[in-house]
């Protein structure tokens, strides 16, 4: 049963790649999001969702968490698909300098390969809720630690210039909604 979690939840995700080539229609900035400054060396904090997901669902497959883990990662990201479709909204990004250094250039590949659409939900916000959430229930005395990487790989989304700040919050206000509904799914 987990293994066809998985490949759902896989298959799932891939349909982010051609609703990311969509042009977006609506743009959630507003003036704080001018406030915050493009930081280049949060591209590491922004990448570590790479490696968190993954890692959630290797952590938790053995455990009493792996079958809800998995069904509210393909609900979140059935939503957040259908959101993107109905609602494709993006954020503008700024020029990022020319410089040679590895947080410039790794920022630049992210602005290459991730295009400007999918602004809100934000799916590292998202998924990073939902991995961090199970984790902490999985390792209650860690909660802390996750709470704090939940709180960096959220704000690291707008110091990368990934999304903007109505972007982070609606997902993080969203997201205990979809666990609570998975929930109930999951019976």
């Amino acid at each position: 049963m987990k293994a066809i979690l998985l490949l759902i939840l896989s298959s799932i995700i891939l349909l982010y790649i051609p609703l990311n080539r969509q042009t977006p229609k609506y743009r959630l900035n507003i003036g704080f999001d001018h406030r915050i400054p493009l930081l280049p060396w949060t591209v590491w904090i922004y990448f570590s969702y790479y490696l968190l997901l993954p890692l959630s669902i290797i952590l938790t497959w053995n455990s009493r968490f792996a079958t809800s883990l998995l069904v509210t990662q393909i609900v979140a990201t059935a939503i957040a698909t259908i959101l993107w479709k109905i609602f494709p909204n993006g954020v503008i990004r700024p020029q990022v300098e020319v410089g040679n250094r590895l947080n410039e250039r790794l920022l630049r590949l992210i602005y290459s390969h991730d295009k400007d659409c999918n602004g809100l939900p934000s799916g590292h916000v998202l998924h990073s809720f939902v991995s961090c959430f199970y984790l902490a229930k999985l390792y209650p005395q860690m909660w802390v630690v996750f709470f704090l990487l939940l709180f960096a790989i959220s704000f690291s989304t707008l110091t990368t210039k990934q999304h903007y700040f109505v972007d982070m919050i609606g997902t993080l206000a969203l997201a205990p909604f979809i666990i609570e509904l998975s929930s109930i799914i999951h019976l």
